[in-house]
């Protein structure tokens, strides 16, 4: 096996780290937390007890959702064992529900840690569930780093709205 050293990489990463991102009082999360909020307003399809189930506002494909736990943090460790819990019985039943509505070849479901990760916003964890199909190319920019989207996002959030209404983990 041939080995590289490469000594100056170590900057990219550090062992027993604490370092974890501060409370953003401009989260764009938790600016649609707000209890009164109109929920079509801020595309929230369900809120559970510890999350929310919510359209991207820039999605990759229809029916692009973000569960996002109403506490601000930068990483799943840093819920508690019940909002962790919540977070993802909530992915499971908001994957199953995608799959029934939108008939997709597959489901993407991914968290974006950290800055190298690409995620928009690293201060508050959140999990993406994207319907997926053979053969489609959304995440390639078709020009000039623009994106094609094919549907009205407030067609699409009210027809799954009625589906989520009677969504439960319990």
């Amino acid at each position: 096996m041939n080995l590289l050293y490469a000594p100056w990489r170590a900057k990219y990463f550090s062992f027993g780290s604490t370092k974890r991102a501060s409370v953003n009082k401009d989260c764009p999360f938790c600016s649609k937390f707000v209890p009164n909020e109109d929920a079509a307003k801020v595309l929230i399809l369900k809120r559970f007890e510890h999350c929310c189930a919510m359209l991207n506002q820039y999605p990759y494909s229809a029916g692009h959702l973000l569960i996002i736990p109403y506490k601000h943090v930068s990483d799943i460790s840093l819920l508690e064992k019940q909002e962790r819990s919540e977070l993802f019985e909530a992915t499971n039943i908001c994957s199953i529900t995608l799959e029934k509505l939108f008939n997709c070849d597959g489901i993407n479901i991914g968290i974006n840690k950290g800055k190298a990760s690409g995620g928009s916003v690293q201060e508050h964890v959140h999990v993406h569930i994207l319907p997926r199909y053979i053969g489609d190319t959304n995440f390639l920019a078709a020009l000039a780093n623009t994106k094609p989207i094919s549907f009205d996002i407030n067609d699409v959030y009210s027809k799954m709205l009625e589906h989520f209404d009677n969504l439960s983990l319990k």
